[in-house]
């Protein structure tokens, strides 16, 4: 049996305690009280984590636009493939009149890093894609005809780029990828993919994105679609639709290229129409 003692000590323990637990009560109750008008504070560090906010496509703060609209100013290519309608960038290429794979030139700068971002649509069976980082090689030969008869406007040099950039076909089977023209890798990052690419080793995937077939479905055919390309550093990132295709850290000397010129594609297989509008670049530094 407990003694005297020992119960009216435990009592007075539980009554300290009773007392502590209501303090500590009243004192969170009133720091959990928000002010009338005053949003109520998140859990976590420093008041809360907040998510980053979704990025409008089309705020332009920041950005500078490099395509007018109605003209080719600032744009170097055949002029027998390039023209503006309806305020788009378009090239055409028809089993009759079939367009060898050829540029349109952005002529203002060469930038290393930066962002791009534009609406791109094929109609038809037409290959295209952006290059970026890239350039003029007037000593190379450029592609021959290919499939079917040679072209009727055939390839130039002056204005065929070698480098990375987006391939995008209207099957939409390479759409998103990085590809690198004019080198034995080619095809570098495929969409769903994170690749390194690393001096003397093959480009390996380092982790993933999504699945190709679920990506390409985001892709729209017959229709606009917003592109968004970041190139920092030795990493590029091609985004479509709001959505991650594909991203390269290239870090490989022998192919990694720090700057060059941006470039819009059409090339020589099938036949259809590309088309480009509201380009905008910021360029980083």
């Amino acid at each position: 049996m407990p003694t005297r003692d020992r119960v009216r000590g435990s009592i007075r323990l539980l009554v300290v305690m009773s007392v502590a637990l209501a303090s500590t009560s009243l004192l969170f109750g009133r720091q959990a009280q928000t002010p009338p008008g005053q949003p109520a504070p998140q859990p976590g560090r420093g008041g809360g984590f907040q998510r980053p906010e979704p990025l409008d496509f089309d705020n332009h703060d920041g950005w500078t636009s490099i395509f007018d609209g109605r003209t080719l100013s600032g744009w170097d290519g055949n002029p027998d493939v390039w023209r503006v309608e309806n305020g788009a960038i378009t090239a055409v290429s028809t089993v009759e009149h079939r367009v060898g794979s050829t540029h349109l030139i952005w002529r203002g700068s060469e930038p290393a890093d930066f962002e791009l971002k534009l609406e791109m649509k094929l109609d038809g069976d037409i290959h295209s894609g952006l290059a970026y980082r890239s350039a003029i090689d007037l000593n190379r030969a450029t592609a021959g005809g290919g499939r079917g008869a040679p072209p009727a406007v055939p390839s130039n040099p002056k204005w065929t780029l070698y480098g990375p950039g987006m391939d995008y076909d209207y099957d939409r089977t390479m759409a998103g990828n990085v590809e690198e023209r004019g080198t034995e890798r080619r095809e570098v990052a495929w969409r769903g993919a994170v690749v390194q690419a690393e001096a003397g080793k093959r480009p390996r995937v380092v982790g993933t994105i999504g699945d190709p077939d679920a990506l390409k479905a985001l892709v729209k055919a017959d229709d606009w679609n917003q592109i968004h390309i970041i190139a920092r550093g030795h990493q590029l990132t091609h985004i479509i639709n709001g959505q991650t295709m594909a991203v390269l850290i290239d870090d490989d000397p022998a192919f990694f290229r720090p700057k060059g010129l941006i470039g819009l594609q059409i090339e020589q297989f099938g036949a259809g129409r590309v088309s480009f509008r509201n380009i905008w670049i910021k360029i980083i530094g």
